[in-house]
């Protein structure tokens, strides 16, 4: 390989390298790893397995911090460029799943991308953190000739078009450029289709540094490769540091809970605040190092990120009181409080803040209370909800139920198709059909019906089930519903509200 290709531009450096001998490795239907040994190494599970479109692409990432992967720049080209931007298809992103049959990690979209102006990079931002996801920072110095390097990825392998693990091989850096780094394949190792984009990485002190992303290969030695020639360029990253973390800002805001006096945040720095009364007033601080933010009649609950739930009721500036740990869910009304555990099971105590708790239900991902119901989704899919007292029996509502929410005597829920159906009544009431496809979530408020959809559109109606959908925001990832207010968290991630009608005018509020 000769080190004067390297110094091209990246879209004058690919063409070059295929003319000698080197293809792009961005994964198509019927490409997925890296052509070595399957690892088990957690070290190494800031790896990510993109797919774009219905499997139409796949390439290999690189967590950076809990918003943003780092892949190569052509995952994203779909023969006419790549724009910053939301991406022109459907993108996900699956983190920190080393076998990628199991359940570990994270499965998140991809919403926006910011491509590098001269290399094979672009950092993507995913529509919901990666909480404790294990990160990789880029190197601190470039590699030297000689330097043996670990490169991962998921594409196909030796011996198998589309591998379910994550596979890892040592190279030798032959020469190292401007933007880019030369390697040789040492052993079996070879980099193939699908693994464009992943981490080539320095071991330090037992840990990785990130070196630099798969850019192009020979590909000998991965599956219908005739050719012999073992060679592969790699995007370098270590002399780019600064423009990376000056493209990978931290959201403004995570999340946004209103009633019709109260409005909470959760910021992007995890602090919790809440402010009473008008849009204008000032913040009250609340906890830091949080993941959740409730308000509910006069009560706020905050769920922190080591799982503790507080709340308290009465005036912003009260007391907190500490309710659980373990916990991976709050859910409050005026006179309730639920907490669902870490390990599934459902449990709700009604009066004070200091009452007793009842064992609802196990094997439950989501929990809803009012005053007067409450609402359990089993991890198979299953929504109940009891009506009276903690002790009442169950009534199976829905199956195949992807989200739900509860308000009065309405229920609402999100399909896994995605279709919204809200009923209003008692437990037996029949349905009646909100959006037949695209929704992501749902909720509930008053004679308030809001759907998010997965494209990020805020749709709320009031009134009757049957009265029509008003458009109130387009590209949120969150939103929250009051008789009177509208809350929305923005992809960009302002946070903002409307008191009022469906018409009324937005207020930033953070």
């Amino acid at each position: 390989m000769k080190t004067t290709y390297a110094r091209r531009r990246a879209a004058v450096l690919t063409a070059a390298l295929i003319g000698a001998g080197l293809t792009p490795l961005a994964g198509g239907t019927a490409a997925q790893a890296l052509s070595g040994t399957s690892t088990t190494d957690t070290a190494l599970a800031f790896a990510v397995k993109i797919t774009t479109g219905d499997a139409v692409r796949s390439c290999t990432g690189a967590l950076l911090d809990q918003w943003w992967v780092v892949t190569a720049k052509t995952c994203f080209d779909d023969g006419t460029g790549v724009v910053a931007g939301a991406p022109r298809q459907a993108t996900t992103a699956t983190i920190g799943r080393l076998d990628l049959t199991t359940a570990a990690g994270t499965v998140a979209a991809i919403d926006k991308i910011v491509p590098h102006p001269d290399r094979n990079l672009v950092l993507a931002r995913l529509r919901t953190a990666a909480l404790g996801a294990t990160t990789v920072a880029p190197a601190n110095s470039a590699p030297t000739e000689g330097e043996i390097l670990l490169g991962a990825g998921y594409g196909r392998t030796a011996d198998t078009w589309v591998p379910n693990q994550l596979h890892t091989g040592s190279f030798a850096v032959s020469s190292v450029d401007d933007g880019t780094i030369g390697v040789v394949p040492r052993g079996d190792a070879a980099i193939c289709k699908g693994d464009a984009g992943g981490p080539i990485l320095r071991s330090v002190d037992g840990g990785y540094q990130l070196a630099g992303l798969h850019h192009t290969s020979t590909q000998a030695g991965c599956l219908t490769v005739t050719g012999t020639e073992k060679s592969a360029v790699e995007t370098r990253v270590d002399d780019i540091a600064p423009w990376i973390t000056a493209n990978t800002p931290v959201p403004h805001a995570l999340q946004v809970s209103v009633t019709d006096t109260r409005v909470g945040v959760l910021r992007g720095d995890y602090g919790t605040q809440v402010k009473e009364g008008g849009l204008s007033t000032s913040w009250t601080q609340l906890l830091s190092s949080s993941r959740q933010i409730e308000v509910a009649d006069d009560r706020i609950g905050v769920l922190t990120q080591a799982g503790v739930a507080y709340v308290k009721e009465g005036a912003t500036t009260a007391t907190f009181v500490n309710e659980s740990g373990g916990v991976q869910q709050l859910a409050i009304s005026g006179n309730r409080v639920g907490v669902l555990s870490d390990a599934g099971v459902a449990y709700v105590k009604e009066g004070g803040l200091s009452s007793s708790w009842v064992n609802e239900a196990s094997g439950i991902k989501q929990l809803e209370v009012t005053d007067t119901r409450v609402g359990v989704l089993s991890t198979a899919g299953v929504l109940q909800v009891k009506e009276g007292g903690l002790s009442t029996g169950w009534t199976t509502e829905y199956s195949g139920v992807k989200q739900f929410s509860i308000s009065g005597d309405r229920i609402g829920i999100v399909t896994n198709s995605g279709a919204s159906l809200v009923k209003e009544g008692g437990l037996s009431a029949s349905w009646v059909s909100q959006t037949t496809s695209g929704a992501d979530s749902i909720v509930l408020r008053d004679d308030r019906v809001g759907v998010l959809t997965g494209a990020g559109a805020a749709l709320v109606k009031e009134g009757a089930l049957t009265s029509a959908f008003v458009t109130q925001y387009t590209g949120v990832r969150e939103m929250s519903v009051s008789d009177s207010r509208v809350g929305v968290v923005t992809y960009d991630s302002a946070a903002m509200v409307k008191h009022g009608g469906l018409s009324a005018t937005w207020t930033t509020v953070w």
